[in-house]
């Protein structure tokens, strides 16, 4: 597969330098932890390495199998947690977004009766009445031991990230994201995603999540906060989400300067350092 290499990948921020993983990867590599990414277009067929195993809620095999979002996000998780246990779960169908909830409450029972430990989703905050149903089964997952790292989601069971903007402000959300994380990592892009990322920037547009650049969007938060507990849960399997909370918390950072232009918010308050965390475990 051909990628590209940005010239500035040795001299800026990634996710890994941002978040000290090397120095956590020293102490763990999240073995044994499974955790599921629900989303859709794994890929899985052509990538069984990558994976511990998948459940197929939306009953659409070809959503498990094409390459897309959820691969993506799988990829992800295994940088940064790369002996953690990756189960593909297809439970997000674009086009057919009356039936997400639905999908999304079958895909959190499968996780339960699974034993997964931890959960990521990178799509879009339910809103009107799907909020408390989605309210309800994260309740329901948190009671069962499950962390969730949901991004737009503010129930106060899930440990929601935010990418160091101040976007959330202008949702629906009751309170405050509990981390921040590097939004995006380009250093390398795979081949056909720059040749769009050249024709947006070429025509003078911004990228946005929507033009399946996954990589400059917000998803990767979800599976890079999933990754960082999977490395905390290897330390002690006991871990609460609330007690993963307070530790990511207390061990985070302040980014006070815009040194890069991903940086939207000032100052960029718990700023996670994964490193400091698995040491103080």
């Amino acid at each position: 597969m051909n990628h590209i290499y940005f010239n500035d990948s040795n001299s800026r921020d990634t996710y890994f330098t941002l978040h000290n993983v090397k120095s956590a990867h020293s102490v763990t590599l999240g073995k044994g932890v499974k955790v599921g990414v629900i989303d859709w277009l794994f890929s899985y067929g052509d990538n069984p390495s990558l994976y511990a195993g998948y459940a197929d809620i939306s009953g659409k095999p070809e959503c498990l199998n094409q390459s897309g979002h959820g691969f993506w996000m799988a990829n992800t998780l295994r940088e940064i947690s790369p002996d953690c246990k990756i189960y593909a779960i297809n439970a997000v169908e674009y086009g057919d977004y009356a039936n997400c909830i639905g999908l999304f409450e079958n895909a959190i029972d499968w996780s339960i009766n699974n034993g997964i430990e931890i959960l990521t989703y990178s799509h879009a905050t339910f809103d009107g009445d799907d909020k408390p149903r989605a309210h309800a089964v994260i309740e329901k997952a948190a009671n069962a031991g499950i962390i969730t790292t949901f991004i737009h989601c503010d129930s106060p069971y899930n440990i929601w990230p935010y990418g160091c903007f101040p976007f959330w402000q202008s949702g629906n959300f009751d309170r405050t994201p509990d981390v921040n994380i590097l939004h995006f990592d380009s250093n390398v892009l795979r081949m056909e995603v720059y040749e769009r990322f050249r024709a947006i920037t070429s025509a003078g547009q911004s990228v946005q999540s929507g033009d399946d650049v996954p990589f400059f969007s917000f998803s990767s938060m979800s599976p890079v906060l999933g990754g960082f507990i999977a490395l905390m849960k290897e330390r002690n399997k006991d871990l609460s989400a609330d007690e993963c909370r307070m530790i990511l918390i207390e061990t985070s950072f302040s980014i006070t300067e815009q040194g890069r232009n991903w940086y939207d918010l000032n100052p960029c308050n718990r700023v996670v350092d994964i490193g400091k965390a698995v040491a103080s475990i």
